[in-house]
Protein backbone atom coordinates (compact mmCIF):
# COMPACT_ATOMS: atom_id res chain seq x y z
CA UNK A 1 0.00 0.00 0.00
CA UNK A 2 2.83 2.20 0.71
CA UNK A 3 4.50 1.95 -2.43
CA UNK A 4 1.33 1.87 -4.15
CA UNK A 5 0.81 5.45 -2.83
CA UNK A 6 4.09 6.79 -3.94
CA UNK A 7 3.34 5.38 -7.39
CA UNK A 8 0.39 7.15 -7.51
CA UNK A 9 1.55 10.30 -6.38
CA UNK A 10 4.70 10.27 -8.77
CA UNK A 11 2.06 8.94 -11.91
CA UNK A 12 0.00 12.26 -11.41
CA UNK A 13 3.24 14.76 -10.43
CA UNK A 14 5.85 13.69 -12.44
CA UNK A 15 5.37 15.43 -15.68
CA UNK A 16 4.09 18.82 -14.53
CA UNK A 17 1.84 19.08 -17.62
CA UNK A 18 -0.13 16.26 -16.30
CA UNK A 19 -0.68 12.70 -16.11
CA UNK A 20 0.12 9.76 -18.75
CA UNK A 21 -3.21 8.69 -19.25
CA UNK A 22 -4.22 5.32 -20.91
CA UNK A 23 -7.85 6.18 -22.51
CA UNK A 24 -9.84 8.68 -24.76
CA UNK A 25 -11.76 9.69 -22.27
CA UNK A 26 -9.36 9.51 -19.20
CA UNK A 27 -7.67 12.13 -21.75
CA UNK A 28 -10.45 14.36 -21.87
CA UNK A 29 -10.80 14.07 -17.66
CA UNK A 30 -7.32 15.41 -17.88
CA UNK A 31 -7.63 18.04 -20.40
CA UNK A 32 -11.17 19.82 -19.02
CA UNK A 33 -10.43 19.14 -15.37
CA UNK A 34 -7.27 21.04 -15.80
CA UNK A 35 -9.34 23.36 -17.89
CA UNK A 36 -11.79 24.12 -14.69
CA UNK A 37 -9.24 24.04 -11.70
CA UNK A 38 -7.15 26.70 -13.90
CA UNK A 39 -9.74 28.90 -14.10
CA UNK A 40 -10.99 28.58 -17.79
CA UNK A 41 -13.92 28.00 -17.31
CA UNK A 42 -15.19 30.35 -13.42
CA UNK A 43 -17.85 28.99 -11.26
CA UNK A 44 -20.79 28.93 -12.53
CA UNK A 45 -20.19 28.84 -15.86
CA UNK A 46 -21.29 26.86 -18.28
CA UNK A 47 -18.91 24.77 -20.20
CA UNK A 48 -19.47 23.53 -24.00
CA UNK A 49 -21.98 21.31 -24.86
CA UNK A 50 -20.72 17.59 -25.70
CA UNK A 51 -21.11 17.93 -29.48
CA UNK A 52 -17.92 21.12 -29.21
CA UNK A 53 -15.90 19.08 -26.90
CA UNK A 54 -15.55 15.99 -29.26
CA UNK A 55 -14.67 18.45 -31.85
CA UNK A 56 -12.04 20.45 -29.32
CA UNK A 57 -10.97 17.17 -28.07
CA UNK A 58 -11.53 14.77 -31.04
CA UNK A 59 -13.53 12.21 -29.46
CA UNK A 60 -16.89 11.41 -29.75
CA UNK A 61 -19.68 12.92 -27.62
CA UNK A 62 -19.93 9.13 -25.98
CA UNK A 63 -16.24 10.05 -24.43
CA UNK A 64 -17.48 13.30 -23.18
CA UNK A 65 -20.36 12.78 -21.58
CA UNK A 66 -18.28 9.69 -19.66
CA UNK A 67 -15.76 12.29 -18.97
CA UNK A 68 -18.44 14.62 -17.87
CA UNK A 69 -19.62 12.27 -15.44
CA UNK A 70 -15.96 11.65 -13.69
CA UNK A 71 -15.61 15.24 -13.45
CA UNK A 72 -19.08 15.56 -11.74
CA UNK A 73 -18.07 12.42 -9.59
CA UNK A 74 -15.47 14.60 -8.68
CA UNK A 75 -17.80 17.64 -7.40
CA UNK A 76 -16.54 19.68 -10.44
CA UNK A 77 -19.30 19.99 -12.49
CA UNK A 78 -23.14 19.60 -12.53
CA UNK A 79 -25.69 18.86 -14.71
CA UNK A 80 -29.05 19.38 -16.06
CA UNK A 81 -31.55 19.01 -18.69
CA UNK A 82 -32.31 22.40 -19.82
CA UNK A 83 -29.08 24.58 -18.53
CA UNK A 84 -26.18 22.18 -19.44
CA UNK A 85 -23.29 21.40 -17.42
CA UNK A 86 -22.08 23.71 -14.87
CA UNK A 87 -19.03 24.53 -13.57
CA UNK A 88 -20.02 24.09 -9.21
CA UNK A 89 -18.42 26.25 -6.47
CA UNK A 90 -15.09 25.05 -5.14
CA UNK A 91 -16.32 24.32 -2.23
CA UNK A 92 -18.30 21.40 -3.43
CA UNK A 93 -15.02 20.62 -5.38
CA UNK A 94 -13.18 17.02 -3.71
CA UNK A 95 -10.26 18.51 -3.43
CA UNK A 96 -8.10 14.98 -1.79
CA UNK A 97 -9.12 13.67 -5.15
CA UNK A 98 -5.33 12.60 -6.33
CA UNK A 99 -6.51 14.02 -10.25
CA UNK A 100 -7.73 17.37 -8.73
CA UNK A 101 -4.36 17.85 -7.04
CA UNK A 102 -3.04 17.12 -9.81
CA UNK A 103 -4.41 19.83 -11.49
CA UNK A 104 -3.74 22.12 -9.38
CA UNK A 105 -0.13 21.32 -8.78
CA UNK A 106 -0.19 22.06 -12.60
CA UNK A 107 -2.08 25.19 -12.78
CA UNK A 108 -1.67 26.73 -9.63
CA UNK A 109 1.87 29.24 -8.37
CA UNK A 110 3.99 26.69 -7.20
CA UNK A 111 4.37 28.77 -3.84
CA UNK A 112 0.55 28.94 -3.24
CA UNK A 113 0.63 24.64 -3.40
CA UNK A 114 3.16 24.62 -1.12
CA UNK A 115 2.21 26.93 1.12
CA UNK A 116 -1.78 25.42 0.71
CA UNK A 117 -1.00 21.61 1.47
CA UNK A 118 1.89 23.04 4.07
CA UNK A 119 -0.91 24.49 6.40
CA UNK A 120 -2.89 20.99 6.18
CA UNK A 121 -0.09 19.25 7.36
CA UNK A 122 0.83 21.50 10.43
CA UNK A 123 -2.88 21.23 11.37
CA UNK A 124 -3.20 17.51 10.80
CA UNK A 125 0.34 15.95 11.69
CA UNK A 126 1.49 16.79 14.74
CA UNK A 127 -1.73 15.83 16.53
CA UNK A 128 -1.57 12.52 14.57
CA UNK A 129 1.91 12.10 16.21
CA UNK A 130 0.60 12.65 19.18
CA UNK A 131 -2.12 10.11 18.89
CA UNK A 132 0.34 7.77 17.74
CA UNK A 133 2.60 7.87 20.74
CA UNK A 134 -0.91 6.55 22.38
CA UNK A 135 -2.37 4.65 20.21
CA UNK A 136 0.34 2.70 18.73
CA UNK A 137 0.83 -1.21 18.91
CA UNK A 138 4.15 -2.51 19.12
CA UNK A 139 4.24 -3.83 15.61
CA UNK A 140 3.40 -0.49 14.81
CA UNK A 141 5.76 0.89 16.14
CA UNK A 142 8.55 -1.77 14.60
CA UNK A 143 7.20 -1.14 11.11
CA UNK A 144 7.66 3.08 12.21
CA UNK A 145 11.01 2.47 13.32
CA UNK A 146 11.79 0.53 9.85
CA UNK A 147 10.62 3.04 7.42
CA UNK A 148 13.12 5.62 9.65
CA UNK A 149 15.71 3.03 8.93
CA UNK A 150 15.19 3.34 5.19
CA UNK A 151 14.91 6.89 4.93
CA UNK A 152 18.39 7.00 6.34
CA UNK A 153 19.38 4.26 4.31
CA UNK A 154 18.15 5.81 0.83
CA UNK A 155 19.76 7.64 -1.92
CA UNK A 156 19.07 11.20 -1.26
CA UNK A 157 18.03 11.69 -4.95
CA UNK A 158 16.20 8.36 -5.63
CA UNK A 159 12.88 7.29 -5.53
CA UNK A 160 13.80 5.35 -2.75
CA UNK A 161 14.06 8.45 -0.46
CA UNK A 162 10.42 9.80 -0.98
CA UNK A 163 8.92 6.09 -0.98
CA UNK A 164 10.62 5.23 2.45
CA UNK A 165 9.25 9.70 3.09
CA UNK A 166 5.85 8.91 2.53
CA UNK A 167 5.73 5.41 4.04
CA UNK A 168 7.23 6.96 7.51
CA UNK A 169 4.49 9.51 7.63
CA UNK A 170 1.57 7.45 6.45
CA UNK A 171 2.93 5.12 9.22
CA UNK A 172 1.75 7.52 11.88
CA UNK A 173 -1.28 8.06 10.59
CA UNK A 174 -2.09 4.05 10.38
CA UNK A 175 -1.03 4.02 14.20
CA UNK A 176 -3.39 6.36 15.01
CA UNK A 177 -6.11 4.01 14.51
CA UNK A 178 -8.52 6.67 12.78
CA UNK A 179 -9.77 5.91 9.26
CA UNK A 180 -10.47 9.51 8.41
CA UNK A 181 -7.04 10.14 9.50
CA UNK A 182 -5.60 7.62 6.89
CA UNK A 183 -7.75 9.03 4.25
CA UNK A 184 -5.00 12.33 4.53
CA UNK A 185 -2.08 9.43 3.63
CA UNK A 186 -2.29 10.66 0.16
CA UNK A 187 -2.41 14.54 0.67
CA UNK A 188 0.74 13.90 2.88
CA UNK A 189 2.48 12.37 0.01
CA UNK A 190 1.70 15.06 -2.36
CA UNK A 191 3.32 17.40 0.27
CA UNK A 192 6.43 15.28 0.49
CA UNK A 193 6.79 14.90 -3.12
CA UNK A 194 6.11 18.99 -4.03
CA UNK A 195 8.83 19.78 -1.57
CA UNK A 196 10.83 17.06 -3.29
CA UNK A 197 10.71 18.75 -7.06
CA UNK A 198 10.73 22.29 -5.41
CA UNK A 199 14.44 21.39 -4.12
CA UNK A 200 16.29 17.83 -3.61
CA UNK A 201 18.10 19.44 -0.96
CA UNK A 202 14.71 19.27 1.46
CA UNK A 203 15.37 15.37 1.51
CA UNK A 204 18.74 15.43 2.93
CA UNK A 205 17.66 18.80 5.05
CA UNK A 206 15.07 16.94 6.46
CA UNK A 207 15.97 14.03 7.43
CA UNK A 208 17.72 14.09 10.86
CA UNK A 209 14.34 15.46 12.34
CA UNK A 210 12.65 12.34 11.68
CA UNK A 211 14.01 9.95 14.30
CA UNK A 212 13.30 12.19 17.30
CA UNK A 213 9.65 11.77 16.09
CA UNK A 214 10.37 8.04 16.22
CA UNK A 215 11.89 7.87 19.17
CA UNK A 216 8.98 10.16 21.06
CA UNK A 217 6.39 7.41 19.65
CA UNK A 218 8.55 4.74 20.97
CA UNK A 219 8.33 5.82 24.10
CA UNK A 220 4.73 6.77 23.85
CA UNK A 221 5.57 10.55 24.84
CA UNK A 222 2.83 12.18 23.11
CA UNK A 223 3.81 15.50 24.04
CA UNK A 224 7.38 14.92 22.85
CA UNK A 225 5.91 13.48 19.38
CA UNK A 226 3.48 16.39 18.80
CA UNK A 227 6.70 18.67 19.22
CA UNK A 228 9.14 16.87 16.99
CA UNK A 229 6.79 16.69 14.50
CA UNK A 230 6.01 20.32 14.64
CA UNK A 231 9.72 21.06 14.34
CA UNK A 232 9.91 19.09 11.39
CA UNK A 233 6.62 20.61 9.78
CA UNK A 234 8.41 24.32 10.81
CA UNK A 235 11.68 23.98 9.87
CA UNK A 236 10.94 22.07 6.49
CA UNK A 237 8.38 25.04 5.31
CA UNK A 238 11.13 27.50 6.27
CA UNK A 239 14.03 25.79 4.42
CA UNK A 240 11.54 25.42 1.19
CA UNK A 241 10.37 28.80 1.13
CA UNK A 242 14.12 30.20 1.38
CA UNK A 243 14.78 27.99 -1.63
CA UNK A 244 11.75 29.38 -3.49
CA UNK A 245 12.86 32.93 -3.06
CA UNK A 246 16.40 31.82 -4.09
CA UNK A 247 14.61 30.92 -7.40
CA UNK A 248 13.28 33.95 -7.62
CA UNK A 249 16.51 36.08 -7.75
CA UNK A 250 18.03 33.46 -10.02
Amino acid sequence: MILSYNMIVRSTFLNEAGPVRRNLCAQVVDRLGKQIVGGTFSEGQTIPNEAVLGREFGVSRSVVREAVKQLAAKGLVESRAKTGTRVRPRMFWNLLDIDVLGWRYATMPRRDFFRSLFEVRTVIEPSAAELAATKASDEEIAALGKACNEMEAADPDGDDAIAADVAFHRQILLACHNELLLQMGMLIGVGLFTSHRISTKSYPASLPMHRPIFEAIRRRDPAAARAAMQHLLTETAAFIERELCSDDHT
